[in-house]
C-alpha cells in the first residue's frame, strides 16, 4: 500500500503528521469491515457471516462500519507513515478521530500530532581527540594474576597453637542476641572466618585478633543502621563466640608443578606467557572501548539539544520499577531500601533523571553517526549498545 505521508514541524520536537490514505485502500477496508460485522450480527432469516451487505447496510447504516474501518486500521496507516518519514515517536499521538470522514471512492485523510525524537546533526566527530591507554603488559601484572591462580588453589591448615592474626582463619561458633533474645541470622555453627576481612562485623575482627583455639569470647556489636531487620537495626547485640579451630592458609609454590595442576599448560614460563597475550587482548579490548566512549562523551557534552522531557520520565518510571521488582523479589520494600540507603525517593528520582540525560544524548550521537555513515543496524544490535552504554555509567 503506497500511503503518501508528510511531516510538518511544530514546536520543539512535536511534528504534524499529514496521511493520505488512496481510495483503493479505503475501498478494501471497507469491505473486509462489512465482512467482520456480517460474522458478528444477528440478522433474522439469515446465519451469521452469511449476511448480505445491502441488507447490512440497510440495517446498521454506514456509520457503524466506517467506525470499524478507523478502529481496525487508523494505527497500521500511523505506524506505516512514521517508516515511511523515518521518525521516531516518543509518545501516544494526538488524531481527532471524530474529525476523519471516510467515504467510498475517496481517499481517507487524517493529520496525527505527535513528539518525536530528536535529531542532531554532529560536525567534524571523525575529528574528535582521545587519549589512548597505555596497553602495556607488565610483570608485575602477570604475577598479580599468577598470585590469584594460587590464591584459588590454596589449602587451609590446621595451625595448632598459633594465635590469631590479620590473613588467618577461625573456625568459630557464635551466638548472637539482642535485649536478651536471639534473632533470625545471629547465630551459626562452623563458621569460617577470614580474621581482618569485612565478611562479619568489624568487632569480631578486633576481638578476635591475638587469640587461640578454644577461647571462649563474650563480643559487643553495635549492629549496623541498614540491617534488613528493623528491630536489630541500630541496636546493640551480645555474641558468645567459640573459637574451635586457628587455620592457615597455604599457597602453593609457583612453579611447573603448578602450572601442570592449574592450566593445559607443562611449565611455568609457559602459562605466564598464555597469562601475558590474555593481559594483552584484553588491554586490547579496553583500550579500543575507552577510546569509543571518551568519543562518546566529547561529543555528547557538546550536543546543544532539550532532551524531551517524556524521555526522561520513561526512563525513570522504567528504573523504578526495575528497582521495585528486583527489591520485591527479595522481600525489600522500597521504604526500607530508602531508610537503608539513607536516601529519598526524590533524590532516587533525580539520580535516575541524571542518567536518563546521559544515555539519551549518548543515544542522539550514536544515532547521528549511524545516519551520517549510512550504517544499517538493527533494534536488537541499537539496544546492546544503549545496555552496554548503561553498564559503562554504572546505570
Amino acid at each position: 500500500m503506497a500511503l503518501k505521508a508528510e511531516m510538518e514541524e511544530l514546536e520543539k520536537n512535536k511534528v504534524l503528521v499529514k496521511v493520505e490514505v488512496p481510495a483503493e485502500e479505503v475501498q478494501k477496508a471497507v469491505d473486509r469491515a462489512f465482512r467482520d460485522l456480517a460474522r458478528e450480527v444477528f440478522v433474522p432469516g439469515f446465519r451469521k457471516g452469511k449476511v448480505p451487505r445491502r441488507v447490512l447496510q440497510a440495517r446498521l447504516g454506514m456509520e457503524p462500519i466506517y467506525e470499524e474501518v478507523k478502529q481496525s486500521n487508523l494505527p497500521e496507516y500511523y505506524s506505516q507513515a512514521l517508516d515511511q518519514l523515518g521518525i521516531e515517536p516518543i509518545d501516544e499521538p494526538e488524531i481527532d478521530v471524530e474529525a476523519i470522514e471516510i467515504e467510498e471512492g475517496k481517499p481517507l485523510v487524517f493529520e496525527a500530532a505527535v513528539e518525536i525524537k530528536p535529531q542532531v546533526e554532529l560536525e567534524n566527530y571523525r575529528g574528535v581527540e582521545v587519549e589512548k591507554p597505555d596497553q602495556e603488559v607488565t610483570e608485575e601484572e602477570i604475577d598479580q594474576v599468577l598470585e590469584s591462580m594460587r590464591e584459588r588453589f590454596a589449602q587451609l591448615e590446621v595451625a595448632a597453637g598459633k594465635t590469631l592474626a590479620d590473613g588467618d582463619f577461625a573456625l568459630i561458633d557464635f551466638d548472637g542476641t539482642v535485649n536478651g533474645q536471639p534473632f533470625d541470622g545471629g547465630s551459626s555453627r562452623d563458621f569460617m572466618l577470614e580474621v581482618g576481612s569485612h565478611g562479619i562485623w568489624p568487632e569480631f575482627n578486633e576481638e578476635l585478633r591475638g587469640k587461640r583455639k578454644g577461647d571462649i569470647l563474650d563480643i559487643k556489636v553495635k549492629m549496623p543502621e541498614r540491617y534488613p531487620d528493623e528491630e536489630i537495626a541500630g541496636k546493640m547485640a551480645s555474641f558468645k563466640v567459640i573459637v574451635k579451630e586457628v587455620k592457615v592458609k597455604k599457597l602453593p609454590e609457583a612453579d611447573d608443578d603448578f602450572a601442570r595442576e592449574a592450566s593445559k599448560f607443562d611449565t611455568l614460563q609457559e602459562l605466564r606467557e598464555d597469562i601475558r597475550a590474555k593481559l594483552e587482548e584484553a588491554k586490547k579490548s579496553q583500550a579500543e572501548e575507552s577510546v569509543r566512549m571518551q568519543a562518546l562523551r566529547k561529543l555528547a557534552e557538546g550536543l546543544e539539544v532539550e532532551i524531551p522531557q517524556k524521555m526522561v520520565e520513561d526512563y525513570v518510571r522504567q528504573r523504578r520499577d526495575e528497582l521495585e521488582a528486583r527489591l520485591t523479589s527479595r522481600g525489600i520494600s522500597m521504604d526500607s531500601f530508602l531508610k537503608a540507603a539513607e536516601a529519598t525517593e526524590k533524590g532516587m528520582e533525580e539520580g535516575f533523571a541524571a542518567e536518563a540525560r546521559q544515555l539519551i544524548r549518548n543515544e542522539l550521537v550514536l544515532d547521528a553517526v549511524v545516519r551520517a555513515e549510512g550504517i544499517e543496524i538493527s533494534e536488537k544490535e541499537i539496544q546492546e549498545e544503549i545496555e552496554k552504554n548503561a553498564e559503562l555509567l554504572g546505570v
